[in-house]
């Protein structure tokens, strides 16, 4: 008597190809969520570097610090809009604007997504580092462990004490301080 053709794999067979796949999951995975961290962190420290760079060029255009994304992006087209020293914006300056600066699309509460899922905040602060102001970008929540990887890029040094990027634990939040106001 012939024995037909084999039809499938033996159980060694399978127990091998299911050891060989979870050697190069074990191996893999790591590496590819360290890449995936990192790529996180430059897609956040790239908005905030394009925001400074947007607050820059309307300061360029306009002669004042803006008060949110929204002057960055859409213009100023409000009567009476302030700018960031809670100023009004006369009409000259307003008519100076040639936005948009900013690039990048807004949420419906005028916020930037960032990377880490963190946001960038709409309104900017004046703050005070070293004893000169800065215009104060604040993107949020950003863990601690993220916001690490993310002033390395920014700052050269993770240290969420100094430096142009600061942590504040209470909200989870980074603090960057963009423009120094003259």
């Amino acid at each position: 008597m012939k024995r037909g053709a084999r039809s499938g794999f033996t159980l060694p067979e399978v127990l091998v190809t299911i050891a060989i796949v979870a050697t190069l999951a074990a191996v893999l995975l790591p590496a590819l969520n360290s890449q995936l961290t990192k790529g996180e962190a430059s897609r956040a420290s790239n908005d905030l570097l394009a925001v400074q760079t947007a607050i820059n060029t309307f300061v360029s255009d306009v002669r004042r610090y803006p008060r949110s994304l929204n002057q960055l992006t859409t213009g100023i087209t409000t009567p009476g809009a302030l700018d960031i020293k809670g100023l009004v914006y006369p009409a000259p300056l307003v008519a100076r604007w040639k936005g948009p600066y900013l690039a990048k699309e807004l949420t419906a509460s005028s916020t930037l997504i960032t990377g880490f899922g963190a946001e960038v905040q709409s309104a900017f602060a004046q703050a005070s580092y070293n004893g000169i102001n800065y215009v104060q970008v604040i993107a949020l929540p950003i863990p601690i462990e993220d916001f690490t990887s993310l002033d390395q890029i920014i700052d050269d040094v993770a240290n969420s004490s100094s430096g142009q990027l600061r942590y504040v634990s209470a909200s989870s939040s980074a603090t960057f301080y963009a423009v120094p106001i003259q």
